[in-house]
């Protein structure tokens, strides 16, 4: 049988059927695993749905929702000139962190930018996320947004909000409630809460009672490098 296919199969007994698939192990080989036909599938979490669209959005398809992402926020930010300005610096400090190489690479991109301007900051999130093939929505002011910097569209999952914090401890989980809140406010599918710093214990209750994703370490460098989870190196 074909590997991540579901087929008919019977124990013999006309009262019970079932379908099975083969699935790959964590050692290389497979096994079998089974399920009524019509069983509804459990929804996956916000994080692997996350990580699933960022991995696809990447390709032919992500370098012209780029290209028309940026081209629809450069006319909508064609009348802010701090806009425009903060929007450049962003893709400068996104040049200068790809230019790490070597031991320790990823500690140091952290490490930069937790000193990179806030509002800067936010821009690169949504520049990074631009350039995983991502359509972006920016927002024409940087208050008055109900904490929410910007928005973008994660295919099948529709817009989601962003918000985007530099610390250099651990995350205030206040902050995270307050996202949360703003994301059903507003009606949004999901939230991602991109953050540079360290998320504790008192943050994980609100991602079980909300539609917050947090993106920080790893994820959040894999992001702002593109490069793959497994090429982030930490030291």
């Amino acid at each position: 049988m074909k590997r991540g296919h579901w087929q008919r199969w019977s124990s013999g007994d006309s009262r019970t059927r079932w379908v099975k698939r083969a699935v790959a192990g964590d050692d290389g080989g497979e096994s079998v695993k089974y399920r009524k036909p019509g069983a509804v599938r459990a929804p996956r979490p916000p994080r692997e749905r996350y990580e699933t669209v960022l991995a696809r959005s990447r390709g032919v398809s992500g370098v012209l929702v780029r290209c028309a992402s940026q081209l629809f926020n450069a006319m909508r930010m064609r009348r802010l000139p701090d806009h425009r300005r903060r929007i450049g610096q962003s893709r400068a400090v996104l040049r200068a962190v790809r230019q790490f190489r070597g031991d320790g690479y990823a500690a140091r991109c952290l490490a930069y930018l937790r000193n990179v301007d806030p509002l800067v900051f936010e821009e690169v999130v949504l520049s990074a996320l631009e350039d995983a093939g991502l359509f972006v929505l920016r927002n024409p002011r940087y208050s008055g947004d109900g904490g929410i910097d910007g928005k973008v569209w994660l295919p099948g999952y529709g817009w989601c909000a962003v918000q985007s914090k530099r610390y250099g401890g651990h995350v205030n989980h206040h902050h995270v409630a307050a996202f949360g809140e703003a994301i059903c406010h507003h009606g949004f599918g999901a939230g991602l809460f991109l953050h540079t710093g360290r998320s504790g214990a008192a943050v994980y209750p609100h991602l079980t009672t909300s539609k917050v994703v947090l993106v920080s370490g790893a994820s959040l460098v894999q992001l702002v490098l593109g490069r793959s989870a497994g090429e982030v190196v930490w030291n």
